[in-house]
């Protein structure tokens, strides 16, 4: 029985000696298009594979946010969540050594938030977006479209400019769009029988004929949020 319990005791005082080795830490900010600190906001870290740890924390008044017990030397994914609204706006983050707590070399800035009716509000331009609705339209359909669509509890929707279109490909689409086609109508004729449409992913700007189906166009559809 001593003897069970001498080793019991070596086990013991090896786990505490090398089993509980220090913690890391990760410290970020959360901040609105507009540069503004977020608080009140649940900010989550996923440790990337193999580990799969799990952590939750809340911005404080200022936006910061601090992890205090990841692994060290891990990869974590870092992203923003709230009841209200969702969003795709994540960061990558390498903790350091044991003890050591690393500041996240930029902050966490959320330009697109989508609510649970599937509204995308762009807080850059103040527009509002409905979803793919993941179907290949015509210009004419495309506008039948806007002028029928009840999301949100909103009836204004309508097909985008140009330069509304422009503004969202510069900054790159985010993915609460889910756009599954290359092109988006725009509302500007070209001429009686064409329109200008915009490439999701380039760009790029090109006009078609309003009732072609090449291409594999869509009707994003905005609204000016009020």
């Amino acid at each position: 029985m001593k003897g069970f319990l001498r080793v019991v005791l070596v086990v013991g005082m090896g786990f505490l000696l090398f089993g509980c080795g220090q913690k890391s830490g990760i410290e970020g900010k959360l901040l609105d298009w507009n540069w503004q600190p977020m608080s009140g906001v649940k900010i989550i870290a996923e440790q990337v594979p193999p580990g799969h740890e799990h952590f939750e924390t809340t911005t404080g008044s200022d936006g910061t946010f601090s992890f205090k017990r990841v692994s060290p030397y891990s990869e974590y994914t870092i992203s923003p969540w709230d009841q209200n609204w969702n969003t795709a706006a994540k960061i990558q983050a390498q903790s350091g050594p044991e003890g050591q707590t690393i500041l996240l070399p930029s902050p966490l800035v959320i330009r697109f938030t989508s609510n649970k009716d599937g509204v995308i509000t762009d807080n850059k331009t103040g527009l509002q977006w409905a979803p793919d609705p993941d179907q290949t339209m015509t210009w004419d359909e495309a506008i039948q479209y806007a002028q029928n669509l009840r999301l949100g509890g909103f009836s204004d929707w309508r097909l985008p400019t140009r330069a509304e279109l422009r503004e969202l490909g510069e900054g790159g689409t985010d993915p609460a769009f889910k756009i599954k086609g290359g092109w988006g109508w725009s509302s500007e004729l070209r001429a009686s029988s064409s329109d200008w449409c915009s490439n999701f992913s380039t760009g790029q700007e090109s006009w078609l004929t309003r009732d072609n189906f090449y291409r594999d166009k869509r009707a994003l559809v905005v609204r000016f949020q009020r």
